[in-house]
């Protein structure tokens, strides 16, 4: 008689999903999930939502909170590092925080940067080219295009931008609970050591007048709302996430744009032809590999979503990466298309939404169309090393490592 293989569990594919071994493409297992939640897992402990409708309705409940405090599965340890980060704050001392830093965020202080950022991604091309070919893209291009960008946003000198890339790999490890659960005490010891000088740097910054001119440091020390303002904690904690998250998922969306364009060749051609197709490629790259795969909330009371409700209490795991490719949204979802967003902005979820949308999404986007433009216009006759593809064990800022890239030319 023969045995036919049981079908995998919802839990099965969570647990394929945080596995590193599939880092590469998580799609089969997030497609499973979605078409599976909501639903609970960890014996009961936490609800997962995978669902465009439902991930959207939850990152903008009012009842959904983001402050680690409440949760009933993260470690005491992992609570406590994060405390005063925006990003795991609730209304109203995330309300008075976003509120001070979007002074010194604006629309406009963004957009006048695009002339500085062509300069920083073509000084960038031109050291691809002094590499050679191949090229590990990562390393050479897209890491350094956000840390150049934010570094020079916060007025730090050249000769300290290299540090700058490895404390933000560093801190941004403490984001991801599969680094988490696998923390070491040598890894403590880093981590609470990088804190501390990354914190010591801008104090000594801000001492010796890094914050007398107009850039980004001197907003955020000045911003003021009825006489309050940041606290010094405050100010270091947002300085933090400014560049870890900043530069993280940045570089993680030039790397996976340049590996979709390669790998469909017929985009890169249009895109090339025709550079302004860039914007519209950005928001299809940011729906098609998100860099943020995940979110977590916790419910504060009963949360009722659609056909089902979330118990107070719970955690909820919300799969953002499944939501981007949900057919009830986004028709032919796993279709990488440039021109999807040709004159419509996507409802992707990759920024997460509500309240908590990123602070620093349009300055991304900005500086990914760049970057793409730069690379597709200069670069010639580029090739895919694929033996050479290595993501990153991270499950939340998920983004290849390793990416070599051959090239004949540079224009």
């Amino acid at each position: 008689m023969t045995q036919t293989t049981p079908a995998q569990t919802p839990e099965d594919h969570l647990a394929a999903f945080f596995d590193p071994a599939n880092r590469a493409d998580p799609y089969a297992h997030l497609h499973q999930l979605r078409e599976a939640s909501p639903f609970l897992a960890m014996d009961g402990a936490l609800m997962v939502l995978g669902r465009h409708k439902d991930v959207d309705a939850m990152l903008r409940h009012p009842a959904a909170s983001a402050d680690r405090s409440k949760s009933k599965i993260l470690s005491t340890d992992a609570v406590e590092s994060r405390k005063e980060v925006m990003t795991f704050l609730d209304p109203p001392d995330h309300t008075r925080l976003r509120g001070l830093v979007t002074q010194a965020f604006t629309p406009r202080m963004v957009q006048s940067l695009e002339t500085h950022i062509r300069g920083i991604a073509d000084d960038l091309v031109t050291q691809v080219a002094r590499s050679g070919s191949p090229v590990d893209i990562p390393s050479v291009f897209s890491y350094p295009v956000p840390v150049r960008v934010i570094c020079e946003m916060l007025g730090v000198p050249s000769e300290d931008h290299k540090v700058f890339g490895t404390w933000s790999t560093v801190l941004g490890r403490a984001l991801d609970p599969l680094m988490a659960a696998n923390r070491s005490p040598e890894i403590d010891k880093e981590d609470t050591e990088t804190r501390a000088a990354f914190y010591q740097y801008f104090r000594d910054l801000i001492a010796d007048g890094g914050a007398d001119d107009d850039g980004l440091l001197a907003r955020l020390v000045r911003a003021e709302a009825e006489g309050d303002r940041l606290t010094e904690t405050e100010l270091l904690a947002t300085l933090a996430l400014l560049v870890m998250a900043g530069h993280e998922t940045t570089a993680n969306l030039i790397t996976h744009g340049i590996l979709l364009l390669l790998r469909h060749p017929e985009q890169l051609a249009m895109l090339r032809e025709d550079p302004s197709l860039a914007f519209a490629a950005v928001e299809e790259i940011l729906r098609f590999e998100p860099s943020v795969q995940m979110l977590h909330r916790m419910a504060k009371e009963r949360i009722v979503l659609d056909d089902f409700e979330i118990p107070e209490g719970m955690d909820v795991l919300l799969l953002a990466a499944a939501a981007n490719r949900d057919p009830e949204v986004f028709p032919d979802p796993d279709r990488f298309d440039i021109t999807r967003a040709t004159g419509q902005r996507l409802d992707h979820l990759s920024f997460s939404s509500g309240p908590h949308r990123c602070l620093g999404a349009n300055l991304g986007k900005l500086e990914a169309v760049i970057a793409l433009q730069a690379f597709v216009t200069r670069v010639v006759d580029p090739k895919l090393v694929e033996e050479s593809l290595e993501y990153r064990p991270h499950v939340i800022l998920r983004g290849p490592e390793k990416m070599s890239v051959s090239f004949s030319g540079i224009r």
